[in-house]
């Protein structure tokens, strides 16, 4: 059955599915598991750049295919591409669906994504007959997190994502997902499931507009850098340089539970091997560990990784403002946001020769990046008790994913 497998992957060139596509080449589970992996992006990658496994026997088969825009046309329409570029499209057996497409204004936002998703669903309806299982990743958001001082009481448990305000609801697209799903597999024999994750922290070469690890890990650098630390300088300084938590206090001492990319992406592909008891819609919270942590537990742990000594906010940004959203910041601060202090230094890395750094950092989410820090000021950690019952692996460190992340940031010259 193993050898018969075919996954396909929407949005390879996003954070989550770097990692998938990663895993399924590892391969993860086993070898034999999945026999061919089509990754499909919108932005193009290059193969030889992607940090992704090299061919072997013993992994699947990969097929990259960039230019694709889900955004215009309809199933149909999308099926007669994807028959022209996918070999083999009709032995498709399982799907993983991450994309997502930001949109100012929250109405067009919604539409857009859900005829994306859409597209996608109905045009596998029409040549995958194999077709046996959808995953797709939500997130807190689904959990009323974008309203200031978040909407329910943690631990955050799956079935608060249908107890939503309608105000609240009717801008997340997850809830729609949800409905198109339960009404397209009537009577076929695919199922389904959803993965909720919080904080994503992970790799990709050529950057991801809302990876929270690649911001704080360039911006650590930079401050490294400019202090004498690290490689570019002289490594010859001796006191301890101190870098402050960018946010305020209230935020780094709420609790929530991040996932590391790769975690994320085998809890999908187990997820979608398992029907019988992860399937039927049903969702599933995803963290490294099931005990929640704090940004300022954490953040001295990712200073110290660049030679840097991490403390709390400083006195000026200890102000709580319960009415902040998502992007938005303090009218002052005292210390340059990280994306600021990006602007004004980033020059560096180009003259350092790691000009990717710039080109494929985090670019249009630089600013809802900058303002974890200031508006995530409540508690709203994940509960794992729905995933602990799968099966699945068990608890990680909360700070290895950004460890691991941060070498292959290097790795690939996004940092110094």
């Amino acid at each position: 059955m193993g050898e018969s497998n075919h996954a396909i992957v929407f949005g390879a060139s996003g954070l989550i599915v770097w990692a998938l596509v990663n895993q399924l080449l590892s391969p993860y589970p086993s070898a034999g598991t999945f026999s061919k992996v089509t990754a499909i992006t919108n932005r193009p990658i290059i193969l030889s750049e992607s940090h992704w496994p090299e061919p072997a026997s013993n992994r699947p088969d990969l097929q990259l295919i960039s230019g694709f825009d889900l955004r215009h046309g309809d199933g149909a329409t999308l099926a007669e591409t994807l028959k022209r570029a996918v070999r083999d499209v009709e032995s498709v057996t399982h799907i993983y669906y991450l994309v997502f497409t930001a949109v100012e204004d929250d109405t067009e936002e919604f539409a857009t994504n859900l005829r994306m998703f859409k597209n996608v669903i109905d045009a596998h309806g029409l040549i995958s007959p194999n077709l046996r299982f959808v995953a797709f990743t939500g997130g807190t958001r689904g959990y009323g997190i974008y309203t200031p001082g978040g909407t329910f009481t943690p631990p955050l448990t799956e079935d608060m994502a249908n107890k939503l305000p309608i105000e609240t609801a009717d801008t997340v697209v997850y809830t729609a997902y949800r409905k198109l799903l339960h009404a397209k597999n009537k009577g076929k024999n695919w199922t389904w499931c959803e993965v909720c994750p919080d904080a994503i922290i992970g790799f990709t070469p050529n950057g991801s507009q809302f990876s929270l690890a690649l911001h704080w890990a360039q911006y650590l650098s930079l401050w490294a850098y400019n202090n004498g630390i690290g490689p570019g300088t002289s490594g010859l300084r001796t006191t301890a340089v101190q870098v402050p938590f960018p946010g305020n206090v209230a935020s780094a001492n709420s609790l929530f539970s991040p996932v590391s990319s790769s975690t994320l992406a085998r809890f999908m592909i187990y997820a979608s091997l398992h029907p019988e008891t992860c399937g039927g819609g049903q969702l599933f919270n995803i963290a490294d560990n099931q005990t929640a942590c704090k940004y300022g537990e954490i953040w001295p742990r990712l200073a110290s990784w660049f030679g840097l000594v991490g403390v709390g906010p400083v006195e000026d940004s200890q102000a709580l403002d319960n009415t902040l959203k998502a992007g938005e910041l303090p009218e002052t601060t005292e210390l340059l946001t990280p994306g600021e202090y990006f602007a004004e230094h980033k020059d560096i890395f180009a003259e350092l020769g790691r000009a990717n750094a710039v080109n494929g950092g985090v670019g249009a989410g630089r600013r809802q990046l900058d303002s974890v820090g200031y508006w995530l000021t409540f508690d709203r950690q994940l509960s794992l008790e729905k995933l602990r019952g799968t099966g699945f692996e068990g608890d990680r460190d909360h700070v290895q994913g950004w460890l691991e992340s941060f070498e292959m940031f290097r790795k690939a010259g996004l940092i110094l």
